[in-house]
């Protein structure tokens, strides 16, 4: 734990697209962060994060970075294939670190990281940004609820444009899996816990399709079935939660949510003639500085460090996350059920 008025120094490494339009321009909505550094070993890139962002220096050299300056924390975000062996490095080096996803580009690469997490005593938090939107946080919170009831069903839906294989993976399908399945496998666990079994069909060609549906079963006695698919023109994404309580809610592409419950003054019979809903809509002055979640996502990062409290979507639930997506390609290749 921090004193509650210390600020975390907290630097960059990486500097590329994702980062200068998702990630860093969302540091100034967190005034617990003191930005530090930038570090690209693109030289411009990370002199130019720098001026734009308000960091204080700026290195080509992320060792060199972790030498000289006295650092809080790091935000990882590069190619997937530098996340582990910076990630452990920093942790290593006493730094809390926040990585974008996916952590490794294997299942052993992301149980080394969570082994080294828990043996560095510091935080590893993984920006998977779907359980960091408020619609989603909403939805958990509904479906925490005592009117809810017990959950009893997660049924998720995500189109996505990738048409080949993703972060120089040669596999197709395991590529959209790390690059664009992590996320609603990430929310399902958010949302339901951990998951114990998987059944799953599908086939990915690349440039022509990409279809998978996955059968999950949770520790809790929780249903969940997901749908995949690439090869496609937009980003659609659909999560629904139902429980014990007969109330349904869900969100419609990460911006609104629609809740139905039972209500008292609605006599038996007529939900089959009409249907009573409420409705929470991302508003007009939403921050409008980067994608939906981002924000968030650093805000628990940076409150997590400042209170010594342990942040969701650690490195563990990403390990998780990279088992069940590796066992969705296998039931669907092998036509066999998965248990983890």
């Amino acid at each position: 734990m921090m004193p509650s008025d210390k600020r975390v120094r907290i630097a960059f490494i990486g500097c590329g697209n994702h980062s200068v339009h998702s990630l860093q321009p969302a540091i100034c909505h967190v005034p617990e962060f003191e930005y530090i550094a930038t570090c690209d070993i693109v030289a411009e890139r990370a002199k130019e994060a720098a001026r734009r962002f308000g960091a204080k220096a700026w290195y080509t050299d992320y060792m060199e970075m972790l030498e000289r300056e006295a650092l809080d924390a790091v935000v990882v975000v590069g190619h997937p294939n530098m996340h582990e062996e910076v990630s452990i490095e920093c942790l290593k080096r006493g730094v809390h670190v926040l990585m974008e996803k996916p952590p490794a580009l294997t299942v052993e690469g992301a149980r080394r990281i969570v082994e080294v997490a828990n043996e560095s005593n510091r935080f590893c938090m993984v920006a998977t940004h779907w359980r960091h939107m408020p619609t989603h946080q909403l939805l958990k919170r509904i479906a925490s609820s005592d009117a809810f009831g017990s959950l009893t069903r997660i049924e998720v839906t995500y189109v996505a444009p990738d048409f080949g294989p993703a972060f120089g993976v040669e596999d197709y399908a395991w590529g959209f899996m790390l690059n664009q399945a992590i996320h609603p496998v990430d929310c399902m666990q958010f949302l339901g816990g951990k998951v114990q079994e998987i059944s799953a069909h599908g086939s990915a060609i690349p440039n022509e399709r990409l279809m998978f549906t996955a059968y999950l079963r949770f520790e809790s006695g929780v249903e969940g079935s997901l749908t995949l698919a690439g090869c496609a023109a937009l980003i659609y994404a659909r999560v629904i939660v139902q429980g014990s309580g007969r109330g349904i809610a869900e969100v419609d592409n990460f911006t609104r949510l629609r809740y139905f419950a039972p209500t008292p003054w609605v006599e038996a019979g007529d939900t089959f003639r009409g249907t009573h809903a409420q409705t929470w809509e991302v508003g007009n002055w939403y921050h409008r500085t980067t994608c939906i979640g981002y924000i968030e996502e650093l805000q628990h990062f940076a409150r997590c460090i400042i209170d010594g409290k342990e942040p969701h979507a650690n490195a563990n639930d990403a390990y998780h996350a990279m088992r069940i997506l590796d066992a969705i390609v296998k039931s669907a290749m092998e036509g066999k059920p998965m248990t983890l």
